[in-house]
């Protein structure tokens, strides 16, 4: 039985309003996210999601028992899931 498919996180708002920004002034940075989206993210200072998640030195993992009594509250935290298409996609009607 094949795994579900877990949708990527969102990007920071930061991000994205640099991300539109190049998109909207520069035909450069518009070719490069054609070749290669994840190179022009970097481009703008993109870090990948797991070092996010990485604890600082000297820092523990939190317990099950919290972990599980704080689980909605670290939910919302983590997660800012996006749909597998591309919403910079062209779309009719916008």
């Amino acid at each position: 039985m094949a795994q579900e498919k877990i949708p990527p996180a969102g990007l920071h708002p930061r991000l994205v309003k640099a991300l539109l920004d190049n998109l909207e002034s520069s035909e450069d940075f518009r070719k490069q996210f054609q070749d290669s989206p994840e190179q022009a993210l970097r481009s703008l200072g993109y870090t990948d999601p797991w070092q996010c998640l990485s604890l600082k030195a000297g820092q523990t993992l939190a317990s099950p028992e919290r972990i599980r009594a704080q689980r909605a509250k670290l939910e919302t935290a983590v997660a800012g899931v996006q749909q597998y298409e591309c919403p910079l996609a062209d779309q009719e009607g916008y």
